[in-house]
């Protein structure tokens, strides 16, 4: 973090953060299958799938767009099962192939490396980074809402 003088705003905080987490990843994960952006897309099927491409949106915070990227790249990979949804015939259920469960795991043995150091690394406990990290997420995502009703507004 900048000197406690280049005190700029919480959102420069969460920038700086965010580079210097970007770098950790890309280097802990540099002999990974996956990429840290792919893993996170991965492991949420891995924990909640099957599950369908707007459920993904939800869970991740993405545009339904940049799921669809990512869903496209796991298909040529052959690492994305879909099968019919079993309420609702347009949709479909998304699942990890067995290649894809294999990738997953592969980049989990250096993720969890990583994420011991790190969070050996914390001056709090977990547990109150990750209520810290909830809040600011509702928090991004109220103020999102207010974005584009203003948007909308015109």
């Amino acid at each position: 973090m900048p000197p406690a003088s280049a005190d700029v705003s919480m959102l420069f905080d969460l920038f700086v953060v965010s580079q210097r987490v970007r770098r950790l990843l890309q280097e802990a994960l540099a002999e990974s299958p996956l990429r840290a952006d792919e893993y996170a897309v991965y492991s949420l099927l891995f924990e909640a799938g099957p599950m369908t491409a707007t459920g993904m949106s939800r869970g991740l915070g993405m545009p339904l767009s940049t799921v669809l990227d990512y869903l496209r790249g796991m298909e040529v990979r052959g690492h994305l099962g879909r099968r019919r949804h079993p309420r609702d015939g347009r949709a479909q259920h998304l699942s990890l192939t067995i290649a894809g469960v294999a990738a997953h795991r592969r980049t989990n043995a250096a993720w969890e490396v990583m994420r011991e150091d790190l969070e050996a690394a914390l001056e709090v406990p977990v547990a109150d980074v990750r209520r810290a990290l909830r809040a600011l997420d509702e928090a991004a995502r109220t103020a999102l809402e207010r974005v584009d009703g203003r948007i909308a507004a015109g």
